[in-house]
């Protein structure tokens, strides 16, 4: 018989990391829970799919997966014993520059910033940092609601490279 007042079924809409977070995350509390998906397969912005040519796999949408990995939800369950594994692409992303040149951004932070040339004195200055303090950054970053920074000092040269120039600069 069911507890008055708790929640024994829930219906998760979608499939995607956060529908699948939030069905797990109620399930672990013995709800019984269905989830609904409207695409053919699993996983929302999580997926991936060849789009463009046969054997070139896209990312069709999972830019933020990173963060899931020092993510509260990822330390509270053994995602791995339940089959996940990370893949990483040796060029996260890239973006087309003027005059036909490009910059892409490798898996790593001193990759990157070598085949940035000249400018990549700036990229490590900038990311080398958010890089090494990546757990306690991510930590910020994934908090639910605007909040006072739990390690202010850990972001602020983050937050101070980000900035802008100066007029005249």
């Amino acid at each position: 018989m069911p507890h008055a007042g708790r929640v024994t079924t829930a219906v998760v809409v979608g499939s995607g990391p956060n529908g699948l977070a939030a069905a797990l995350t109620l399930a672990e509390t013995g709800v019984s829970v269905q989830v609904l998906e409207a695409a053919d397969e699993l996983g929302g912005g999580l997926r991936s799919g060849e789009v463009t040519l046969p054997g070139l796999t896209h990312d069709l949408g999972s830019g933020f997966h990173p963060l899931a990995l020092d993510s509260s939800f990822a330390a509270a369950f053994d995602l791995a014993a339940a089959g996940l594994v990370w893949r990483w692409p040796e060029v996260q992303f890239s973006h087309p520059l003027d005059g036909g040149r490009g910059g892409a951004v490798w898996h790593s932070v001193h990759r990157t910033a070598e085949e940035l040339g000249r400018d990549g004195t700036a990229w490590l200055r900038l990311f080398g940092p958010l890089a090494e303090r990546f757990p306690a950054i991510a930590e910020e970053f994934l908090q639910p609601v605007l909040h006072l920074p739990r390690h202010p000092l850990t972001l602020a040269p983050f937050g101070a490279g980000a900035a802008p120039p100066r007029a005249g600069a």
